[in-house]
């Protein structure tokens, strides 16, 4: 887990197969007990652009969600944008896995949805099959993690699952409604010029000019508390 500027620097600036962790695990790697060598992040965008772009990884565990990316959220990706969508392209581009930290909590508790985001989702998927869908199709990712007390508590991810493998078609028509209907509840709610750019250029914790306050992650709440009454 690499989440912060400093343990970046450790990760990708020391390569000694004797001291460092990387070199550890790549020694591990020329042995043959390990096969590929990815990383997990609570760091800000930009911190995982760097990490993605060192080339050094073979998949990421990384927030994406459609509600927003948790810690991501909020934070400059380097390309002008903001939270971790920038990153899942980036590292799709580099053929890396891309698996979806925790889709159905941290992307919106949906398994107690708000009354507002079932009913923009729609009678014909359930939020949790929403949220996978949304991952699988329209952000490209290859992995979900699913949080589950009960088997049938997988019911509503192997619902989605099999549209996603059976009914491209559908799979397609269903995700377009319901994002186009959250998508509208939002600037209904927030007005079109905040839901477009209101997270934009704002200072990450860590500059000097934040405090050390995450301000985008506090604007972000704001906006999931407003717009989609979570």
């Amino acid at each position: 887990c690499v989440s912060d500027d400093s343990q970046i620097d450790v990760v990708l600036n020391d390569d000694d197969e004797e001291t460092s962790i990387y070199g550890f695990v790549k020694k591990l790697q020329s042995e043959g007990k390990v096969r590929h060598i990815g990383f997990s992040t609570h760091g800000s965008a930009e911190t995982i652009m760097r990490m993605i772009n060192s080339e050094k990884f073979d998949y990421v565990n990384i927030h994406k969600h459609y509600f927003g990316d948790y810690h991501g959220e909020g934070t400059p990706d380097t390309l002008g944008g903001y939270g971790n969508e920038a990153c899942v392209k980036r590292a799709l581009e580099l053929d890396m896995g891309v698996f979806n930290i925790s889709p159905f909590d941290k992307g919106g508790k949906l398994y107690r949805p708000s009354a507002a985001v079932a009913k923009a989702i729609g009678p014909q998927l359930s939020p949790i099959a929403f949220a996978a869908l949304h991952s699988w199709k329209t952000q490209g990712m290859h992995t979900v993690s699913v949080g589950f007390a009960r088997s049938s508590d997988l019911d509503e991810v192997i619902e989605a699952a099999k549209i996603y493998a059976n009914d491209k078609e559908r799979a397609t028509m269903l995700l377009k409604g319901a994002e186009e209907r959250l998508e509208k509840l939002a600037i209904d709610t927030l007005g079109k010029d905040w839901y477009e750019k209101g997270l934009l250029n704002v200072p990450s914790f860590y500059e000097k000019s934040s405090d050390g306050m995450a301000l985008g992650h506090i604007l972000w709440l704001h906006n999931c508390m407003t717009a989609y009454g979570m």
